[in-house]
């Protein structure tokens, strides 16, 4: 029974090493400060059907850096987003949204126009701005408009390494941009941003077995 009660005690560890929180912003209740972080730069606004970010450029052409939006980590959020990020296994997830009927300024779009959404990461180290990173690059988002198949949700999920984050970096910010022809304003929405850390597979391992032992001692 002792060897068992242990198992159980580890297994308790195991299961609260894996219930980390996460920092997860989804956008549903508007748009502005939001647990601590916020946006700056860009036209936002909040877009009730997607219950998400939605940044609307005034004219076409570049934007990313300074005048697309950024999504800036707030205090205390920007130190538990540091303390997951500095392990080797942290990753941030967020949801590019683009949509005919909520995401595009439809004046003058026809079936072939094209557009482009990027993003970068950037962050206090020696890698400081990483734009569109490996395995993402060149540009992730660039293809021609169609109204046969006009939406899109452009879902990703990548390491800290891979964004230019060093342990040991103080701050972190996601910029995001657009490109597309002079007369056609784009907008596009975000959503779901995460930063999280996956378990390693021991750690896993060491959870299922406690859930076992777990049903073992409950039915004893």
């Amino acid at each position: 029974m002792k060897s068992l009660k242990t198992l159980v005690a580890v297994a308790m560890v195991g299961a609260a090493t894996i219930a980390q929180a996460d920092l997860l912003y989804t956008f549903d209740s508007g748009v502005g400060v939001v647990n601590g972080a916020g946006f700056t730069g860009g036209a936002f606004g909040w877009n009730s059907t997607y219950a998400a970010a939605q940044y609307t450029g005034t004219a076409g052409g570049w934007t990313l850096g300074g005048t697309g939006p950024v999504f800036n980590f707030g205090w205390p959020e920007q130190v538990t987003m540091g303390t997951i990020a500095n392990s080797p296994n942290a990753r941030l997830s967020f949801d590019i949204i683009l949509s005919a009927t909520e995401s595009f300024s439809l004046g003058g779009w026809t079936d072939g126009n094209w557009y482009q959404v990027h993003f970068a990461a950037n962050s206090s180290g020696v890698h400081g701005w990483t734009q569109d990173p490996a395995p993402y690059a060149p540009n992730p988002i660039s293809a021609n408009y169609s109204s046969a198949n006009p939406d899109a949700t452009y879902h990703f999920d990548m390491s800290f390494t891979a964004l230019g984050w060093d342990p040991g970096d103080t701050w972190f910010q996601l910029n995001f941009g657009a490109n597309s022809a002079a007369d056609q304003p784009l907008q596009f929405l975000i959503d779901n941003i995460r930063v999280y850390e996956v378990p390693e597979p021991g750690v896993m391992a060491m959870a299922g077995l406690g859930v076992a032992a777990l049903l073992i001692f409950r039915r004893r």
